[in-house]
């Protein structure tokens, strides 16, 4: 299994028959795969950059400047701080829609910093002290803003591709009251020792949980998704550049199309060049998402466009917020 390359630009600046293209190429590889690779996404090579320098320096900060902007865990969206091992994705999966027989001790060995939308007052941001990490909020609210703008355009693609009505899924994700998050993770050095015993990996299978995600990574190697042509076997998705953006679909889209786009189980492990060693350090690694999520009142209920005349819808009408926050429960 390969996962294909789209380039975004033929949407966005294409002619009329590029963008029918695209579109249809975009619902093809998520559909077929739940993983898809973006290229021409109109992110500059220097904002990438400079995304992952912010992210290697909130991640050298001491302890005590990162313990008080922690995230104190519960279901309510996550901002600020989250230590290695305060979130577990085995408990999203064991509890998601596999519902899958995993061991309840099993950790992820990871931190990450998340942050929400500058409009979101209800959860409001947690940043490290100016004095602290001068101009780290300012970059990262304006990473935030243009991860939006290309989730926006993968969406009005999908409703294209789907021949849904104009809004049909933007209109459940808007700009005013997005509930979105971006995210910087960091998985530390660890020895191969400790990955060999079973009970610790980088990020457990699991499903995320908003609408899609875009991620970008360094170039350690280790992130996985499922090979739907061979069951129960993982492919490592690599990428040429850090440039690359890797889009998965997530348990919302699954939700809205009744199954039709399914959302693609993945993991973090080891680089393939570790794989048949006993001990030795596994390099850190850093890798850079956007959660693209539905509006908090938005429901998160099978789209009346992908339910047969005559059947019942296979998920419930109930708000994201609602969905959001009985699968986060079971994380931490």
């Amino acid at each position: 299994m390969a996962l294909a390359t789209l380039d975004l630009s033929l949407y966005t600046t294409g002619r009329p028959d590029a963008q029918e293209a695209f579109a249809a190429d975009l619902r093809r590889e998520l559909t077929r795969h739940g993983f898809v690779k973006i290229v021409g996404h109109g992110l500059s090579n220097e904002g990438i950059n400079q995304v992952f320098a912010w992210n290697k320096k909130f991640f050298q900060l001491g302890y005590e400047d990162k313990a008080v902007i922690a995230h104190p865990g519960g279901s309510d969206p996550q901002r600020g701080w989250s230590a290695v091992g305060k979130e577990n994705a085995a408990s999203l999966y064991r509890t998601g829609f596999l519902k899958a027989r995993m061991a309840s001790a099993l950790k992820d060995s990871r931190e990450h910093f998340d942050q929400g939308s500058t409009r979101d007052l209800r959860y409001p941001n947690r940043w490290p002290h100016e004095n602290v990490l001068p101009g780290f909020r300012e970059f990262m609210e304006s990473w935030y803003e243009r991860m939006e703008a290309v989730a926006d355009r993968l969406m009005a693609a999908l409703e294209r591709a789907f021949r849904l009505p104009s809004g049909a899924l933007l209109d459940r994700m808007t700009h005013e009251k997005n509930a979105s998050e971006a995210r910087l993770l960091h998985y530390p050095a660890i020895d191969m020792a400790e990955i060999k015993q079973g009970a610790v990996s980088r990020i457990w299978p699991h499903f995320d949980l908003g609408v899609i995600t875009l991620l970008f990574q360094d170039g350690v190697g280790g992130l996985e998704c499922e090979d739907r042509e061979s069951s129960g076997d993982f492919v490592s998705v690599g990428g040429n550049s850090r440039s690359e953006m890797v889009v998965n679909v997530s348990e919302t889209l699954q939700r809205w199309t009744n199954d039709t786009v399914r959302a693609g189980l993945h993991r973090v492990t080891v680089p393939k060049s570790f794989e048949e060693r006993e001990s030795g350090m596994v390099p850190e690694r850093f890798s850079v998402t956007y959660f693209c999520k539905a509006d908090r009142d938005a429901s998160v209920g099978a789209l009346p466009e992908f339910v047969p005349s005559g059947s019942k819808a296979k998920y419930e009408d109930m708000t994201a917020i609602e969905y959001h926050q009985s699968r986060l429960q079971s994380a931490y």
